[in-house]
């Protein structure tokens, strides 16, 4: 039987890959009806899979119901897609989301469907219309009752029907008192902030006048062990300089890692302010231990031992112990810097890097010096806590990482349905759909370093984390495109592309005798694959992090939920990837 409760938990979990899986079970052998179908879809959506929940909205029937969530899906559905398409298409969406919402407003009443279809009347460029309708949204009286995020659903609805008579003053002040029902709320205010940054775009309005109602900041921090003299980074004064720090900048999340000195000092700082500590080890716990903190004094690693159980989360940029690669900690850095950019997009605030630094420059791939030449490139703001240090020593031949190892984007993907094809169309598929992905490949501007395919498998390597994100949307488009009825094949074969970025070994193959990729991510990219929804591109966190870092004008990354963890593998955050439009 349909468990709706149980649906209803995993969503608010943000688990929607899971919840989908339940639903679409309950489908397959005939139980849910109507409900099992509603939440199916919902979640496609939620996940990423914009075409294919279109489909199956029609598919099962949802448009012919009056269920109010029904209802207001299909109008999400469409409002989805206007948003995410430029012209005649914006356009003409735009105004079939219109017609639903009025539907909505029409059959169940409320703000929600009558500011929506305000809003959207002012993406398809009626202004004065859409002033209308909102003036008309303000003069219906809150409900009684409303409390919490209720209350701050309606009022921050009122800001946005504000907003859209160019009362810009009574807008600020609605959507300060909006804040004040939930405070804590950061999620909520997030889709509130993001829905009047689109309307900010759309009416070339400047979006200064949200800032004070954007959650807290997320950073990334970094900073020494201790000096060459043995001399550890503690100390009343420079634990001093932190919590001004955390104060001056307005952080309530921090990302990092949790080696003696600089990262306990930051982690302790953070957790006595009140805000999350999310900690980034670059290997296996104990390996850890050994190498970062135990060399350094009992204390830190009773200090380490507190701060990690004290820890919103933990995660581990490698499951394997040290072997003596500082391209771990490199790759261990750039995973924490990613996942305070993510967190900083879901919460519409701003992403910044906190470091104790002694000025000199590292030689090696890892270090605080390669942290903040790192984050940089992002042109996001940093602030440094000067320390005195002596140099560190010369590199030797000694610290040299292995030429054989690289930081590598990977590409896994298949068509789902491939498997349920009869002989006679598999020469049909082999030209038209595996032909299609070919030809895609020949065009991209940065091609694959590394090709493997078997079947209706890709497995795709580039050098950049951007040359996969582009290559995967590539693909999905020209897949998108063909007509698989002409064809003679089934419309439901739908490509599925899984990606992850991380140290890779380059090899060779002493069968094939051709260069192999191969290691521990490459296993991580593998996993990815089979919990993607069809027609949909999902990244790790480490691959959706570093485009957040640096590609945020092109791409795109959204929390779907975790991978299912088979056969042992542990269950990982993974992220739709579509295009910024």
């Amino acid at each position: 039987m349909f468990d709706r409760e149980h649906v209803v938990a995993l969503i608010g979990r943000g688990e929607v890959l899971a919840a989908y899986d339940i639903a679409r079970a309950a489908l397959e052998t005939g139980e849910g009806g109507n409900q099992a179908a509603y939440f199916a879809v919902l979640c496609l959506a939620r996940a990423g899979a914009l075409d294919f929940a279109r489909l199956e909205y029609a598919r099962l029937g949802l448009g012919h119901t009056n269920d109010h969530d029904a209802v207001a899906l299909g109008a999400r559905l469409l409002k989805d897609v206007a948003l995410a398409t430029r012209g005649a298409r914006r356009a003409a969406f735009a105004k079939a989301s219109i017609r639903q919402y009025e539907k909505l407003f029409r059959l169940f009443g409320g703000i929600y469907g009558a500011i929506n279809a305000a809003t959207m009347t002012r993406v398809a460029g009626d202004a004065l219309s859409a002033a209308e309708r909102a003036r008309a949204a303000l003069a219906m009286p809150p409900p009684a009752g409303l409390t919490g995020e209720g209350a701050y659903y309606d009022a921050a609805s009122r800001a946005e029907a504000l907003f859209l008579t160019d009362d810009l003053d009574a807008a600020r002040d609605a959507m300060a008192q909006a804040i004040a029902l939930a405070p804590k709320a950061y999620a909520a205010h997030a889709s509130t902030l993001r829905q009047f940054d689109m309307l900010c775009r759309e009416v070339g309005a400047d979006t200064a006048w949200l800032e004070p109602f954007r959650a807290p900041v997320c950073a990334h921090f970094t900073g020494h062990i201790l000096d060459m003299s043995g001399v550890a980074l503690r100390g009343p004064a420079l634990r001093q300089r932190v919590d001004e720090l955390l104060a001056a900048e307005k952080v309530g999340f921090g990302y990092g890692g949790l080696a003696a000195g600089a990262d306990i000092i930051f982690a302790e700082a953070l957790l006595a302010a009140g805000a999350e500590l999310h900690v980034v080890l670059p290997v296996e716990r104990e390996s850890f231990i050994a190498v970062s903190v135990a060399p350094f004094g009992e204390a830190w690693v009773k200090r380490f031992e507190h701060c990690l159980s004290r820890a919103t989360s933990v995660r581990y940029a490698s499951a394997d112990p040290y072997r003596g690669d500082e391209q771990v900690f490199a790759y261990s850095s750039q995973f924490a810097m990613g996942c305070a950019v993510l967190r900083a997009q879901t919460l519409s605030t701003k992403a910044v890097q906190l470091a104790i630094w002694d000025g000199h420059t590292g030689a090696g791939p890892a270090g605080v010096h390669a942290d903040l030449s790192y984050w940089s490139r992002s042109g996001r703001h940093r602030a440094v806590i000067p320390i005195e240090r002596p140099a560190p020593r010369p590199r030797t031949s000694g610290d040299a990482t292995d030429p054989r190892r690289a930081m590598k984007a990977m590409l896994f993907a298949d068509i789902q349905g491939f498997g349920a094809l009869r002989d006679d169309q598999i020469p049909v598929f082999v030209d038209g759909v595996l032909g299609t992905l070919a030809r895609a490949i020949e065009t991209l501007a940065a091609s694959p370093v590394h090709v493997e395919t078997w079947g209706d498998g890709l497995f795709l390597v580039f050098d950049e984390p951007i040359d996969a994100a582009l290559a995967a949307l590539a693909l999905l488009e020209a897949h998108r495109a063909q007509d698989l009825r002409a064809l003679g094949l089934p419309r439901s074969l739908g490509l599925r592309i899984g990606g992850h970025y991380g140290p890779v070994h380059l090899r060779t193959n002493p069968l094939t005798k051709a260069p192999a990729v191969m290691g521990a991510h490459v296993v991580v990219a593998a996993r990815i694959e089979p919990d993607v929804a069809p027609g949909s591109v999902y990244v790790s966190e480490a691959l959706a992090g570093a485009l957040a870092t640096f590609h945020g004008d092109k791409v795109r990354c959204g929390y779907v939920g975790r991978t299912q963890g088979r056969k042992g593998f542990p269950a990982t955050p993974i992220f739709s990837l579509t295009r910024v439009i």
